[in-house]
């Protein structure tokens, strides 16, 4: 039983089998045969992005992978183009200066292309999305099928900060302990605990810190299982939604655990910048 200790020692079931009616070399000859493939890293990605006039920069990464890319020596070169599915304009909410990018052995084969992001005359909450397609490729690599889309959603928020030292709380087991939030390159903001404290003070496991991330789009923080223990197979911490109020310096959260038996778990946080 989990009851409310967890896995301090995650069990990890590495099995492996041998079938003697699969031709392994066949399996190898055709892998190492297969060609190298270009595109996103990901296929999706967000970002928020504080109104206050200013430009910002997305970087969105490309890379080259496959069985051959250790003999591969000679550059490869996309042409991205932006699909007609996007609401994000060009001109108003994004610029894109170079859809040219050249991934070379110099640099592992792996680039990104910048999206400058506008916020001047933007009226916030506000969101768009740009849908970029690589259409074109040159070089030892063909176009992933898998990857060769992303779809960019651009939050607009209105300005605020969250930077800073923190007293935070939670309701399940009245704890009080201290913690960091701190930007990111995107937009989002980094909680050095972010289920205000319920792994590591209301379970056994006192050494686990569930770190994450979190949108906030004018004082309202958006759902996220963007933390070190709130995805699959955890779901520890997850977070519901929230507020924050920037006068008082006082972010409040609702969160979820359904991996402790007996659940699922609620419960509130509240961090107080000191």
């Amino acid at each position: 039983m989990k009851k409310l200790k967890l896995f301090i020692g995650l069990i990890v079931a590495a099995s492996m089998f041998t079938a003697c009616l699969v031709d392994d070399d066949v399996m190898s000859d055709s892998y190492e045969s297969s060609p190298n493939l270009v595109g996103f890293v990901n296929a999706s990605a967000a970002g928020s992005f504080a109104v206050d006039g200013e430009n910002k920069t997305y970087s969105i990464p490309l890379n080259v992978t496959g069985p051959q890319i250790r003999n591969l020596t000679t550059d490869v070169s996309v042409t991205i183009s932006v699909n007609a599915a996007s609401t994000a304009i060009e001109g108003t909410h994004y610029e894109i200066d170079n859809t040219n990018i050249t991934l070379s052995q110099n640099e592992n084969f792996i680039d990104k292309l910048n999206v400058t992001i506008i916020t001047d005359g933007i009226t916030p909450p506000e969101t768009y999305t740009l849908v970029l397609d690589i259409s074109s490729s040159t070089g030892d690599a063909v176009i992933n099928g898998r990857r060769e889309q992303i779809v960019f959603t651009i939050n607009y928020s209105c300005f605020a900060d969250l930077s800073g030292d923190y007293l935070y709380t939670n309701d399940f087991c009245n704890t009080v302990n201290s913690g960091t939030i701190s930007p990111n390159s995107d937009g989002s903001w980094f909680l050095s605990v972010a289920d205000g404290g319920f792994l590591h003070t209301c379970t056994s496991n006192t050494s686990l810190l569930n770190e994450g991330n979190i949108n906030v789009v004018c004082g309202v923080v958006l759902p996220t299982t963007d933390l070190a223990f709130g995805s699959d197979p955890y779901y520890i911490g997850q977070i519901l939604g929230g507020t924050w109020d920037e006068v008082a310096g006082v972010l409040s959260m609702q969160h979820q655990d359904s991996f402790f038996n007996g659940g699922p778990y609620f419960w509130n946080s509240t961090y107080v910048r000191q």
